[in-house]
């Protein structure tokens, strides 16, 4: 961690999703120039994708991020480096046997509270609040300082059944939002994230293929301009 620090990496953003990580549950959907993105649906998921995993409960994921928490911040405080959780994406309280808690503002207001520190902070991944049903711009203002890196998308649907939009193109209010993180005086990283696949371009990771990753990071220039950011 301090050689984080030293090299200039000053946040880590980290999960605490039980069982894996992200979930989709295809990548070919067509959006907006028959461009392909990522979709969840609960309905298409198989037991294969999480594994044989024991069961977990909500009460030993609370247990063992509080433990975790108290065993590292200290650590990341010395170092001056600054933790930033990830929401569960999707953000559902279950998935198959595994329960989850990163999956709503309120669990989130309980893990600021949980173990104070200028350390114990927040990635804001906007496409997955955005999935929770929230208002995106209250929301970002209600959590405000604790806000220390931005994930910047966007998603219709809800947790169940979900797809990733452009940027431009979804239901959020992005030029809102933008406003908001001025607002709150949001100085950390922002970037977009999950981004389309064009018709024609050549086959990359889902979600972060090159020709829709140069259009967000024009977008995004262009809504921190007009919401004041230098």
């Amino acid at each position: 961690l301090h050689n984080m620090a030293e090299l200039g990496l000053e946040r880590i953003c980290y999960n605490f999703m039980s069982g894996g990580d992200w979930a989709r549950t295809t990548t070919v959907i067509r959006e907006r120039g028959r461009a392909l993105v990522t979709r969840f649906n609960i309905a298409d998921l198989e037991a294969t994708v999480f594994g044989d995993l024991a069961p977990t409960s909500e009460e030993q994921l609370w247990g063992n991020l509080e433990r975790f928490l108290n065993d590292i911040l200290p650590v990341t405080e010395d170092a001056g480096v600054i933790l930033c959780m990830h929401p569960d994406d999707p953000p559902l309280p279950k998935i198959l046997n595994q329960h989850r808690i990163m999956n709503c503002v309120e669990n989130f207001e309980r893990l600021v509270t949980m173990c104070p520190s200028l350390s114990n902070k927040i990635t804001f991944c906007q496409g997955t609040f955005a999935e929770m049903g929230v208002d995106i711009p209250a929301t970002i203002r209600r959590l405000g300082n604790h806000i220390e890196f931005v994930h910047f998308r966007d998603v219709t649907g809800e947790p169940q059944c979900f797809h990733v939009t452009f940027h431009d193109n979804g239901p959020t209010d992005m030029v809102a939002a933008m406003q908001a993180y001025k607002e709150i005086d949001f100085s950390g990283p922002l970037r977009p994230d999950h981004v389309p696949q064009y018709f024609g371009e050549e086959d990359g990771p889902a979600g972060y293929t090159m020709l829709g990753r140069l259009f967000a990071f024009g977008y995004v220039r262009g809504l921190m301009q007009s919401a004041g950011f230098e």
